[in-house]
């Protein structure tokens, strides 16, 4: 996304290195000369490939059912064992080869093998039909293959097969402790898999299992508890903003925690990886909910009911995301761009957490364009476009609603460019003052570096 902005400035940025002695230019004609050539072609043939495979099984299995009757119970029960077995192996003797890509396909066509296997052999002992219990398997053969191998794909079937079981295995209310366990140690071994083995798709799959496994027993709490419209919107709340905020603030803390022990070991590619993808989806989750708590909640709640706050699939994110901030402005000592980070996250968090206190719409509105405005502010400052995309669709959507609500009222029109010029202005004097630090040479080496991504 943005690859062409992001070549554009790549080669401002290098000029600018260049002359300041940072790169040499060989290294940078050779940064070049690779940004050129890498335009996706090279991802091609293998994102051919794994649509291939999917192919291939999908024939394997219509093949067996168009002939159903004629294959013998024991040639198709040899059948599933051989493919298991061939596929392994070749998956195998081309990881030994070092073509780690190719392997990782033979693994995941393996995996799908294993999936149809486990189909087939319930079709052919005419065993009743059990979701929940299919894909706790099919979670732990993908489990299986994924962390022995290093397999991606497989990872993929196995995180699939995690979220479809948390969807299936129980009615709300109804789930036995054993299973919200069970859970959390299959969302353990997914989460961790993209950290030892990086892969875009597998961190994003991670983190929807983490949260329909936080909503599962968010769900669950709810059900029991029989609680109303207002009790619940609480915990909403302030479960899904606590979470939020600590998917936003998790890897900068570590990242401090880092930088002020220097016994901890440094932390590995894979880790900074999930860091970043937990953040981009912590803010696009804090943007939602900020414009939520001003748009939505109003319109579906009386004073909302504090009391869901003390309810523990809700507190306990809240107190996480509190302890982040605290320790989060205690290490940051110095650093005004770590500072602005968790100032700006903690007056969104607030913001979310505003309607529990007050409807006032008024508050709302100043909690919201400020919590916004800070976020815009907090993105352009870190260049992260996925970030300005986020809080600029906010602000744009909480401006417009704003405008459509004031229409018609000249005093509610004044109040609302009030409002928001006074937020804007008391942003800029607070960012201004924060560069004007920013500029004075640091005291020692240690205070040089920013903590956060």
């Amino acid at each position: 996304m943005f690859d062409w902005a992001y070549k554009k400035r790549l080669k401002d940025d290098l000029e600018a290195w260049v002359a300041k002695g940072w790169v040499s230019s060989a290294g940078a004609a050779s940064i070049l000369r690779e940004q050129e050539q890498e335009d996706g072609r090279s991802r091609l043939p293998m994102a051919l490939a794994g649509i291939g495979m999917v192919c291939v099984a999908l024939a394997l299995f219509a093949f067996i059912a168009a002939n159903w009757a004629a294959i013998p119970k024991t040639a198709k029960l040899i059948g599933i064992a051989f493919l298991l077995v061939a596929s392994h192996g070749a998956a195998a003797r081309a990881a030994a080869r070092g073509r780690k890509a190719i392997a990782d396909l033979l693994t995941g066509f393996a995996t799908l093998v294993f999936v149809g296997g486990m189909a087939l052999v319930g079709q052919i002992f005419h065993l009743p039909s059990d979701w929940a219990g299919g894909a706790f398997l099919v979670c732990l053969g993908g489990l299986a293959a994924a962390w022995m191998t290093g397999s991606k794909a497989s990872l993929v079937v196995a995180g699939v097969a995690a979220i479809v079981w948390q969807f299936t295995r129980s009615e709300l209310g109804e789930a036995s402790l054993v299973q919200s366990l069970i859970g959390l140690p299959m969302l353990a071994a997914v989460f961790c898999h993209p950290l030892v083995y990086p892969s875009r798709l597998s961190r994003w799959l991670a983190i929807s299992l983490l949260w329909v496994t936080y909503g599962r027993w968010f769900g669950e709490t709810a059900e029991i508890l029989s609680a109303d419209d207002d009790f619940f919107l609480a915990m909403a709340l302030a479960g899904a903003g606590g979470l939020a905020t600590v998917m936003v603030l998790l890897n900068p803390v570590a990242d401090l925690f880092v930088k002020w022990s220097s016994d901890l070991p440094v932390r590995s590619h894979g880790h900074w990886l999930m860091g970043r993808s937990l953040q981009d989806a912590g803010f696009l989750v804090l943007c939602v909910l900020v414009v939520a708590a001003l748009i939505a909640v109003p319109e579906v709640s009386d004073p909302v009911t504090v009391g869901g706050i003390l309810q523990l699939p809700a507190l306990l994110p809240l107190l996480l995301a509190a302890a982040l901030l605290i320790a989060g402005f205690l290490l940051s000592f110095k650093t005004p761009k770590a500072q602005a980070l968790f100032a700006a996250i903690g007056l969104a968090l607030l913001a979310v957490l505003t309607p529990v206190a007050t409807l006032n719409s008024l508050v709302l509105a100043a909690a919201s364009m400020s919590a916004l405005v800070g976020l815009c502010a907090l993105a352009t400052w870190f260049n992260n476009r996925f970030w300005m995309l986020c809080a600029y669709l906010g602000l744009t959507a909480v401006a417009l609603w704003l405008l459509q609500v004031t229409i018609g009222s000249l005093l509610g029109q004044s109040v609302f460019f009030l409002v928001a010029g006074v937020m804007l202005l008391g942003v800029a004097l607070w960012l201004a003052r924060l560069f004007r630090k920013g500029t004075k040479p640091p005291a020692s080496a240690s205070e040089q570096g920013e903590a956060v991504q």
